[in-house]
């Protein structure tokens, strides 16, 4: 009687096995091991930046309820008048819950300067920035543009806008009033020099 070809290389392999352990004085044991987890809680972070507004005082979050952007007013407490400036200040605070690092890049586009029931005084305002530490470093000089700030998580940066009404402008737009928009956009930074995954 012969024994099968497929018993054969069967038995093979069983003895390939049975010499590997006792060459190297291994046991079963190992391959039988077991490890216990206790199961773990996973959360979503929060990506949560508040506003400011100086000399208002207003905060809110940058966005409300329903994924709609935020409004903040930023009213001057001085009145403009021809050839002067009044000052404002918005300050972006990132309060995100997200463990690790966790930066935003804080950017401001192109001011909107629009008129309010007809007029033309809009024609006569200019709107300049810069970035400062707070409110009070804002300051009346060096206005010469936003370029992207970097905040990280549990700091703040502040916006500072000027805001001018030309010397030449004429006394028909007195009491006329204008509304300027500003942009922000708040961007989560990668932490890793490879990029964001």
């Amino acid at each position: 009687m012969r024994i099968p070809r497929h018993l054969r290389a069967a038995a093979l392999v069983v003895a390939a096995v049975l010499m590997g352990l006792l060459t190297v004085q291994g046991s079963y044991a190992l391959w039988a091991a077991a490890a216990s987890a206790t199961p773990g809680a996973v959360t979503a972070a929060s990506f949560d930046v508040s506003l400011t507004g100086t000399p208002t005082g207003q905060v809110t979050n940058m966005t409300a309820a329903g994924g709609q952007a935020a409004i903040i007013s930023l009213s001057p407490s001085t009145a403009l008048t021809p050839g002067s400036a009044v000052y404002s200040s918005v300050s972006a605070t990132n309060n995100s819950d997200a463990g690790g690092q966790f930066n935003i890049s804080v950017t401001a586009g192109a001011p909107t300067v629009s008129n309010v029931a007809g007029g033309g005084l809009a024609s006569y305002v200019t709107v300049s920035a810069k970035s400062a530490t707070s409110a009070a470093a804002c300051g009346t000089t060096g206005y010469t543009g936003l370029t992207p700030v970097t905040v990280p998580k549990g700091a703040s940066t502040t916006l500072c806008y000027e805001i001018k009404l030309a010397s030449n402008a004429p006394a028909t737009v007195k009491g006329q009033a204008v509304s300027i928009s500003v942009p922000l956009t708040a961007t989560q930074l990668c932490g890793v020099p490879s990029g964001c995954a």
